[in-house]
């Protein structure tokens, strides 16, 4: 099936509840995100942070010739804007979230609202989106929920906005109550499985004005999607992921050895892990893309690093950290 079958509107939206009460809760907020699965929070971001990370955006956008220089806003200048590329490779290259959550403001801000030390997983979206005149045949693709290509890790998505972004610029879009209902991934649709139209009622779709320093916390279950951005300038945030440093880990590391039968790393804790790997392993590269097991050895030999989500001594899913 594919992930249009014909012309929908954009539904109106209410906006997100705003939980800032949750804060210092770490219980609170775990039940929340068991019953509601997402948390929005208000103007909670070091400012600094946030707006060194825009600053880099920013130059990104120069270098490519799409933003002119001595800008402070991402507005278009008008470059066609037919190459834009999906992913930002240089921000990727720079690994520039690092910085970000290592910021001490960042860090005491997660660990006060986890109620422990945190823990980054090297899963990152650097989202620059162009603008564009008219909506799509589907405002709301690439609906979707993270842990369909994640391997239903229990992990946090962190939605960061790096500048206002009104009705024009969209944003993020939450699929509220949606989670209850399991993946709603069209199995029938390979190599991605998007969630189909007509899975999602449209009166459940919710969006706020987002502000620096806000930030959308949710779970690996809810749907959500980014909307089409009508304004006059490139849309800039990110996501990264957390969760809390003595839950459950995923293996993260070296690969020692790679088979179609199992995987070896040397992982981040100082162990040598040995993982199961059969047909049900969902390997992927950088967009979420199911590919053959033996295409991702090819891409991760040994010497590579790797995440691997597991259970049971078995990898449930297998991609590159990044």
């Amino acid at each position: 099936m594919s992930q249009t079958t014909g012309r929908i509107p954009l539904p109106s939206m209410t906006p997100l509840e705003e939980t800032n009460d949750l804060i210092g809760d770490a219980a609170g907020l775990q039940a929340r995100l068991d019953n509601e699965a997402y948390a929005f929070f208000r103007n909670v971001l070091d400012a600094d942070a946030v707006q060194s990370l825009k600053k880099k955006y920013m130059k990104v956008l120069v270098d490519m010739g799409y933003v002119d220089e001595g800008q402070t806003d991402p507005i278009w200048n008008g470059k066609d804007l037919t190459d834009f590329p999906i992913k930002i490779e240089p921000l990727h290259d720079d690994r520039v979230w690092e910085a970000f959550v290592a910021h001490p403001a960042v860090n005491d801000f997660f660990k006060g609202l986890l109620g422990g030390a945190p823990f980054w997983l090297p899963i990152v979206e650097y989202r620059i989106t162009p603008p564009t005149k008219e909506l799509p045949d589907d405002p709301l693709w690439p609906r979707h929920q993270d842990g369909f290509y994640n391997g239903d890790l229990n992990c946090y998505t962190c939605w960061v906005p790096l500048m206002d972004i009104g009705e024009a610029e969209g944003g993020i879009a939450m699929a509220t109550g949606m989670h209850k209902d399991g993946y709603l991934h069209d199995l029938n649709d390979p190599p991605q499985y998007w969630i189909p139209q007509g899975a999602i009622p449209p009166e459940v779709w919710k969006r706020s004005d987002y502000h620096p320093g806000d930030m959308v916390m949710f779970t690996h279950w809810i749907p959500h999607s980014g909307l089409p951005n009508r304004s006059d300038r490139f849309r800039m945030s990110m996501d990264v992921r957390v969760m809390r440093a003595d839950a459950d880990l995923p293996v993260l590391g070296i690969v020692k050895s790679f088979t179609p039968d199992a995987i070896v790393v040397a992982n981040h804790d100082g162990r040598e892990v040995r993982l199961a790997v059969n047909e049900d392993t969902y390997c992927r590269w950088t967009a979420g893309r199911r590919i053959p097991i033996k295409e991702l050895i090819a891409k991760i030999p040994a010497g590579d690093r790797v995440l691997a989500f597991h259970k049971d001594g078995r990898a449930t899913m297998l991609r590159p950290p990044r």
